[in-house]
């Protein structure tokens, strides 16, 4: 069910420009490179971070509840680099200027952190078709500033354009990344300058196998597929994992749906959003080559836990109720790189929250659309699948 107005032919449409920067999905992105990092994360600095950005209002008005996903308490840190990007639709609009997907490509490279949530639907019939594993991005930083704006604006996904390095290492084959983003050194300073500040910094050695172990090879848990062919069961298994995406109601991880909260300040009364929204978007991962491991012995990731920088890291690591001022060592269970083709597209929003209105106008009511996307093609089957207090007409 829809709100009356809110949608049809007298819908107000998007003013398209050569200026905007709001590409919208689908976009194809082919051979990128993935380093990615895994290590525990603590659930209930997860739980915390979903009733900040996912659990607003009660829980009856919503119809949902996010939660940390208990079978899988890591987080994932992935560096992307994407040599060719393309916006791979079309605008409805009719305008003069060259579509986007006519103009050319961009390249750029991205560093995100994601752990699992589950989103429980409420009641019987909710629990049943709308829970759903979705991935929280608590943390995510791009070069290029067209993607941080059309992250922010159009995806829900808090993008900060920041300085990123990639590279080998000290040895060939080996990974080197480091992040600066923009910060202030001394909260507690005043007139302290913006300026930017080293964040994140990772190193390995040389993918498996190698003898630049700091440790016996027999003891790492990466020996177990350190060669050529288990590398390509791997790729294999992830390639078919893709057909089954929605029997195993999205847990395959190279099917991996980010949730976001898209939401928008109120000039004029700071404590107040003008709109919020829960979106989510499908990152799909096909035609993985080159699976390669590191020895996550000899994996190095710091995080700098300085100024402005410490409100990031509360989510997904142990630190104290102010910055230390030096950098925080994570040592990984489990480091690895591959290449893939990157499809991100099924953006919807799941769920618009109320907003109230000054001087006398309606409030704008909530809308939801829940269904999880392995139960799309059921939906209706079970009875009204919508929460009804947030789509009454």
């Amino acid at each position: 069910m829809r709100v009356k107005g809110t949608r049809g032919p007298h819908a107000i449409p998007f003013v398209q420009s050569a200026g905007s920067e709001q590409v919208p999905p689908p976009y194809h992105f082919p051979n990128v490179t993935v380093n990615a990092f895994v290590w525990p994360v603590d659930i209930e600095r997860v739980q915390s971070y979903c009733d900040t950005n996912f659990n607003l209002g009660s829980e009856k008005e919503r119809g949902f509840v996010y939660r940390p996903a208990p079978f899988w308490p890591y987080a994932t840190l992935l560096f992307l680099e994407y040599p060719v990007m393309i916006s791979s639709g079309r605008l409805r609009q009719d305008i003069e200027e060259c579509p986007y997907s006519d103009r050319g490509i961009i390249s750029q490279t991205e560093v995100f952190i994601a752990i699992p949530v589950i989103r429980y639907g409420i009641g019987p019939a909710g629990l049943l078709t709308q829970t759903s594993l979705e991935w929280a991005l608590p943390f995510i930083v791009v070069g290029n500033p067209m993607s941080s704006v059309c992250g922010r604006e159009m995806l829900g996904l808090g993008k900060l354009l920041a300085d990123i390095e990639t590279g080998e290492g000290d040895y060939p084959d080996s990974f080197a990344g480091v992040v600066k983003l923009p910060g202030w050194d001394d909260l507690d300073e005043t007139n302290n300058p913006m300026e930017k500040m080293e964040f994140l910094s990772v190193c390995t050695n040389p993918v498996l196998p190698t003898f630049r172990t700091s440790k016996s090879p027999k003891a790492s848990l990466a020996t177990l597929f350190d060669s050529r062919e288990a590398s390509i069961v791997i790729e294999e298994i992830a390639n078919i994992s893709n057909f089954i995406t929605d029997a195993s109601l999205g847990m395959i991880p190279t099917n991996m749906h980010t949730v976001g909260l898209k939401q928008y300040r109120d000039a004029a009364d700071l404590d107040r959003a003008v709109y919020q929204a829960i979106t989510t978007c499908r990152a799909r991962y096909s035609n993985l080559d080159d699976f390669r491991l590191y020895d996550e012995s000899d994996i190095r990731i710091a995080f700098h836990d300085k100024g402005s920088f410490h409100e990031i890291l509360e989510v997904f690591l142990e630190v104290d109720e102010t910055p230390c001022n030096d950098f925080h060592i994570v040592q990984p269970v489990a480091g690895f790189r591959f290449l893939a083709d990157i499809d991100f597209d099924q953006m919807r929003v799941i769920h618009s929250f109320a907003i109230d209105r000054d001087n006398g106008l309606p409030p704008i009511p909530a809308q939801s659309d829940l269904t999880a996307n392995w139960a799309r093609p059921l939906e209706g089957f079970f009875g009204p699948l919508n929460h009804p207090k947030q789509n009454a007409e």
